[in-house]
């Protein structure tokens, strides 16, 4: 095997792979044609993210190591084998939608993805910048009746280990448990009673989105379970609010472009749902307070502090619904 060449091997590439670097570049190369150079992707916690570049075009390299990429916390690297399964299913079933595993090498728990960022960027990284758009947030909601209709009735990617429980519960643990709220661990007792149960995403957030070009794409399903759709739901309509915590009088329309197209045939549906509202309100707390997974800053401090004292008195009143909860980041945001 020729040896690729050495400006390939970035000090965080071959510290990732070690002796799997050429292995894997390998397979990078009938995709990419001669590879040029690698770059670091930024914006993931659990595996380590690079972009291969070639003469021809460029794949991602998604690598899961013995600790989280960006939290000092030990894991299993084998456990790329279940988002490898997950993207696997939800590539077959919705091609436009998710990146596909090009390749996959579990002795160096790595996997090899076509590159569905056609500006090199994450959604996240243009609302840094910018508001989202209602087109954007409508797109958003379509995809994700899509995926949810797609998987629906499907089994648990695990049978039997109780792995697929696990997830739930870890996301639970950490999205809405993290705060010790009472009014969050009744949402999860509410959110195990809804009926209908099925694949969810788990982690569809700004940073593993695009909207580039007109299309789609979702990406890092290492957080796939089974649960409930309205998880999803809130916890992607939870970060539409914090990241316009510093422009919240854009948020209304917006959210409302969301939640419609996700149900495009009942408008309005969110309106009245308080267990929507609640688990927005946890997952938003979770962000805000980030004690675990840190997640940058989308607010100044001041600000940030104002909305997550909102949400507690909210909670502390429960009921309370969706455009409850945006007329108070609204009013803290002013």
């Amino acid at each position: 095997m020729t040896a690729p060449s050495a400006v390939l091997a970035t000090p965080d590439l071959d510290q990732v792979l070690g002796p799997h670097l050429f292995p894997v570049l390998e397979k990078c190369r009938p995709h990419t044609g001669r590879l040029t150079h690698v770059e670091a992707c930024t914006g993931g916690n659990v595996s380590h993210v690079h972009r291969v570049h070639g003469e021809e075009g460029s794949v991602v390299v998604k690598v899961r190591g013995y600790r989280f990429a960006r939290m000092p916390i030990a894991t299993d690297p084998a456990l790329i084998a279940f988002e490898h399964r997950a993207l696997t299913l939800h590539h077959r079933l919705l091609p436009d939608l998710f990146p596909q595993v090009l390749a996959f090498l579990p002795d160096a728990h790595a996997m090899v993805l076509s590159d569905v960022f056609p500006d090199r960027r994450t959604w996240r990284e243009h609302l840094d910048q910018r508001c989202a758009t209602a087109e954007e947030c409508t797109r958003l909601g379509t995809a994700l009746a899509r995926v949810h209709r797609a998987t629906g009735g499907l089994p648990p990617l695990r049978e039997g280990d109780g792995d697929d429980l696990f997830r739930a519960e870890h996301a639970y643990g950490h999205c809405l448990r993290a705060a010790g709220h009472r009014a969050l661990d009744e949402a999860c007792r509410r959110l195990d009673a809804l009926p209908g149960r099925q694949l969810v995403l788990g982690d569809v957030c700004p940073k593993n989105l695009s909207l580039a070009e007109g299309r789609t794409a979702i990406v890092d399903l290492d957080n796939v379970h089974h649960g409930a759709p309205l998880f999803d739901v809130g916890y992607l309509l939870a970060h539409l609010v914090l990241h316009h915590l510093a422009r919240p009088a854009h948020l209304q329309p917006l959210a409302a472009a969301l939640l419609d197209a996700y149900t495009a045939r009942a408008a309005g549906w969110w309106r009245g749902d308080d267990l929507l509202a609640a688990v927005t309100a946890g997952v938003l707390l979770y962000r805000l307070e980030a004690r675990t997974v840190p997640y940058p800053p989308t607010a100044p401090p001041a600000t940030a502090e104002k909305v997550r004292h909102g949400l507690l008195r909210l909670l502390g009143a429960q009921p309370f619904t969706v455009p409850e909860l945006l007329e108070t980041v609204r009013q803290v945001g002013q």
